[in-house]
């Protein structure tokens, strides 16, 4: 599972296509965070007078942000990638340009640097342990 994990978040061998990869991770994202907005709406447990109305709306709104930010992230990786060529900065610069989104969203340049360094931290991460788990 370790591995798996490691694959996952460290840079592809495939050569990123950018509208194929926004989409599909747009759409993950998406997924992601209707569930994740299912399980905070079920957390609360709002009685009040339209709780389907409120779950979906918390469950749009995580769909949305989590959407944004995995087609942000696909597309800079991709558009990195057609600049610069395959190399690893190129993910770890796709988590700092995603990574600012959530501080954007709030008016929040803090928050946006905080995430841009969380994200593309995040990315630098798996970059380094898929070297690690390289040399072994």
């Amino acid at each position: 599972a370790h591995q798996a994990l490691t694959r996952f978040m460290a840079p592809s061998e495939a050569e990123p296509e950018l509208v194929r990869d926004t989409v599909t991770t747009a759409a993950a994202g998406a997924c992601l965070g209707a569930v994740v907005g299912a399980a905070e709406s079920a957390w609360k447990l709002n009685r009040g007078p339209a709780p389907l109305t409120d779950a979906a709306r918390l469950m749009g709104s995580h769909a949305a942000l989590l959407g944004t930010i995995g087609a942000v992230f696909a597309a800079t990786e991709a558009g990195a990638h057609m600049v610069n060529g395959p190399s690893d900065a190129n993910v770890v610069a796709a988590g700092c340009v995603a990574g600012t989104l959530p501080g954007l969203r709030a008016s929040n340049l803090g928050a946006a640097f905080a995430g841009c360094l969380l994200f593309g931290g995040a990315q630098a991460l798996g970059v380094f342990k898929s070297y690690e788990t390289a040399e072994h």
